[in-house]
């Protein structure tokens, strides 16, 4: 197989952040002492994903995800492989502009890190390398989800999920949501939507079905709803098929939709309107 732009993204971990966790576990805290061993971990897992690409004198730009978001969406969309470091976090991040290209995603702290998506480690990336290249691993495809917000298409593809919720967890999300030709005005703790490969996560930790990793239905489920007296509700859990798409309007004066997690972020206040359905482009990873 032959790599022509090949992106490594790197995590930042906890550490090299700074701040109070970094002062805590520098200073022995019990709270924050995995830290250590986790960055020193994570670096070795770094040098050694170099040193293997170097073996195979694969030439590869580094990026983070701290980097300027065009930056990070121009580099990943031209990318035909790109290796994640880090842990899911890492992998997500990196799976919202990966479009052509081809996604490993490497746990680099097994021991203190979520790797769900990260089929690789420091001891076993030669050996995966080598695979991908002779073309003894292949990847599997991956649907996600695409985003509409107020009719602008948003950057990001989730391939695990979204989540719309009132900023302040004690309040109440409060919105109108569409299925099909079916509309219900609801109050509840937020709505997740989530893709196949995003079944096992937070949707499913509230209720929501465990579904094929390759199935290209969505899912949606509302969280902690408050039934109204004398109302009867049909939109509370469902699948969206491939063809179809779930809308909701905001009736809250501040709330956000999150993808994929707490990092992407978008406003979404009292008339805002999303439409979530089948990304066109899938994911190609690696997975065993």
């Amino acid at each position: 197989m032959q790599l022509n732009r090949c992106v490594v993204v790197i995590k930042q971990t906890a550490l090299a952040k700074g701040g109070r966790a970094a002062r805590l576990a520098r200073s022995g805290d019990a709270t924050a002492r995995r830290l250590i061993r986790a960055d020193d971990e994570h670096h070795r897992t770094v040098d050694a994903v170099r040193s293997a690409l170097a073996d195979h004198q694969i030439a590869f730009t580094e990026l983070t995800l701290q980097q300027p978001a065009q930056l990070i969406r121009r580099t990943l969309g031209r990318a035909d492989f790109v290796i994640s470091v880090g842990g899911d976090g890492t992998v997500l991040g990196s799976a919202h502009y990966v479009t052509k290209g081809r996604l490993l995603g490497v746990n680099s702290a097994p021991g203190d890190s979520v790797g769900y998506f990260c089929h690789s480690t420091r001891r076993s990336f030669a050996r995966s390398l080598s695979d991908i290249l002779a073309l003894r691993w292949r990847p599997v495809e991956l649907a996600r989800l695409a985003v509409t917000l107020d009719n602008k298409p948003l950057a990001e593809l989730a391939l695990n999920d979204v989540l719309i919720a009132h900023d302040c967890p004690a309040a109440t999300t409060r919105y109108l949501l569409r299925v099909g030709h079916h509309e219900e005005e609801q109050r509840s703790s937020g709505i997740w939507i989530s893709t196949a490969a995003g079944s096992t996560a937070g949707i499913h930790s509230a209720g929501g079905s465990v579904m094929p990793k390759r199935s290209r239905r969505l899912q949606y489920l509302v969280r902690e709803l408050y039934r109204e007296p004398g109302r009867s509700y049909q939109l509370t859990r469902g699948f969206i098929r491939p063809e179809a798409e779930i809308s909701i309007a905001s009736k809250m004066p501040q709330a956000h939709l999150y993808i994929d997690g707490a990092r992407t972020a978008y406003q979404f206040p009292f008339g805002s309107r999303a439409r979530l359905r089948l990304a066109d482009c899938g994911l190609r990873i690696f997975l065993t």
